[in-house]
């Protein structure tokens, strides 16, 4: 994969585009996932540690309607559906863009000729001296 930073003119119009905020800090690094269906929006998919904690007003119905504005969303918290901004306020964002095709048939040839190798080895360390011995039963 290429990596690329991005900022907030540097938004990928591509639905399913996918984004990654602290790349390569393996402790706060998230991955997330620009929405199809609800263009715009975009979700993080899960890491090692989960994911943001999603934020949803606590107040009722009729408390939304006599006041619109929402209360302040906690920090380190998200929206219900998080947009580009909301993704750029989590830190530093890269855009990780697939490679060609031969970076992936090289990878693939390459695990398959060492998982060869390895079952190989392993098949000369384990000779086959027929079935175990029973023991005889007391009588």
């Amino acid at each position: 994969m290429t990596a690329r930073p991005l900022g907030h003119a540097g938004e990928p119009q591509d639905s399913g585009a996918v984004v990654a905020v602290h790349w390569g800090d393996y402790r706060r690094q998230e991955c997330w996932v620009r929405s199809g269906p609800n263009v715009g929006n975009w979700y993080p998919l899960g890491s090692e540690f989960g994911q943001p904690r999603v934020w949803d007003d606590p107040r009722n119905s009729l408390e939304k309607l006599a006041d619109p504005k929402p209360p302040p969303r906690p920090a380190g918290t998200i929206p219900q559906h998080p947009d580009w901004s909301d993704v750029l306020a989590r830190g530093p964002v890269t855009l990780l863009v697939p490679a060609d095709d031969s970076a992936y048939r090289a990878g693939w040839s390459a695990g398959r000729h060492s998982m060869a190798q390895a079952l190989a080895s392993e098949a000369e360390s384990l000779a086959y001296d027929g079935p175990p011995a029973l023991a005889e039963e007391a009588s």
